[in-house]
């Protein structure tokens, strides 16, 4: 038994805290059997966006449930309540450590589900948003066309005689 990146437990931690259960990866490769080519990606995205919708996680890579501020402003603690409501200071975000905790399990999961022939499409990339958005860039709109394409071709065969 192998164990990756991918199949590690993770909290989905958004800017403000879920309202579920933990999210778990761990599983995932039972969800996601095929690995991303040039020449299957709705059978990829088909299996994908279930997998990710069910675990509460899509919102990751379609943009919904961006990365918060690594640094908010805080209120210090303090007995002067009337000085430390007009004074803040930096401080660090703990949303945004479970955030991006989160995002790199997706991203390793989207990488684990490219096939040596698409994963320079993940190169270079830091986020599973940037990862989608290039995959789909990339080969969504040659599979719609090739969809239209294959569905007047079907249209246009004659019919069977019985």
């Amino acid at each position: 038994m192998s164990t990756n990146s991918s199949e590690q437990t993770v909290t989905a931690t958004a800017v403000t805290p879920p309202t579920t259960a933990p999210n778990t990866l761990s599983s995932a490769h039972h969800f996601v059997s095929i690995k991303l080519t040039s020449r299957n990606f709705l059978f990829w995205r088909t299996q994908l966006i279930p997998f990710l919708r069910g675990q509460g996680i899509l919102s990751y890579v379609d943009g919904e449930t961006p990365c918060p501020p690594a640094i908010i402003e805080a209120v210090p603690a303090s007995g002067d309540l009337v000085s430390a409501a007009t004074s803040t200071v930096p401080a660090a975000n703990p949303a945004y450590k479970a955030w991006i905790q989160q995002d790199q399990s997706i991203l390793s999961l989207l990488m684990s589900s490219l096939s040596d022939e698409v994963m320079h499409l993940a190169v270079g990339r830091n986020t599973s948003r940037e990862v989608w958005q290039s995959i789909t860039a990339a080969l969504g709109s040659s599979t719609r066309a090739r969809c239209l394409s294959l569905l007047g071709q079907f249209h246009s065969l004659p019919p069977q005689r019985q």
